[in-house]
C-alpha cells in the first residue's frame, strides 16, 4: 500500500544560463518517454504504481546489498512507468519503511539520491527511443533492482508527509 502525491516541489532546475540554453538531462520535464508511456492516464498511473511497490515488496529485497540488487534485472517497462511518475513530478508514502528497503538506502539524503535518480534519467535518454513500440521492451533489460530501490526511495523522501 502506498499513498500518491502530486506536484511535490523538491526538483528545481535552472533552464537558462548565462542567456544560452543548456539541455539538462536530469531535468524530467527534458524527458521524453515513448508515446505509449506518455498517454498514460493518470488514473492508469494510479493503478500500476501500487503493482510495482508490492512487486518490489514481494522480492524480499530487504537483505540485499547494492552490488547483489544491481545482478536482478528489471522491467523496462516498469521502470518507464516509474520515470514517468517521476516526470510527473510525484510521490508517495510507504508504511513502514525500514521493513521495505535494504538498510543501506537510508544512508542517503535528498542530494546524492538525486544524483542517483539523474543517473537513471540519463541511462533512459541514452538508451530509449521516444518512437520505440511497447513490444520492443518484452526482453530488453536496462534497468535493475537497485534503479527501482533508489527511485521508489526518492518517491518517499519527496513525499510533503515525509519524516525520517
Amino acid at each position: 500500500m502506498c499513498l500518491i502525491a502530486k506536484n511535490q516541489k523538491k526538483f528545481q532546475s535552472a533552464r537558462f544560463k548565462n542567456s544560452l540554453y543548456t539541455f539538462d538531462k536530469s531535468d524530467p520535464k527534458n524527458l521524453n518517454l515513448p508515446e505509449f508511456v506518455e498517454n498514460l492516464s493518470d488514473a492508469q498511473i494510479y493503478a500500476v504504481i501500487p503493482k510495482i511497490v508490492d512487486l518490489y515488496k514481494s522480492k524480499d529485497l530487504i537483505n540485499l546489498e547494492r552490488e547483489e540488487l544491481e545482478d536482478i534485472n528489471w522491467s523496462t517497462l516498469e521502470v518507464l512507468i516509474l520515470l514517468k511518475f517521476y516526470k510527473n513530478n510525484w510521490s508517495f508514502i510507504i508504511p513502514n519503511q525500514k521493513d521495505f528497503f535494504p538498510s543501506f538506502v537510508f544512508t542517503y539524503n535528498i542530494n546524492p539520491l538525486q544524483k542517483e535518480v539523474n543517473k537513471i534519467v540519463s541511462l533512459c535518454y541514452d538508451k530509449i527511443e521516444p518512437n520505440s513500440k511497447k513490444e520492443e521492451f518484452n526482453n530488453f533489460k536496462l534497468f535493475n533492482a537497485l534503479d527501482v530501490t533508489y527511485l521508489l526511495h526518492y518517491f518517499v523522501i519527496t513525499h510533503e508527509d515525509y519524516t525520517e
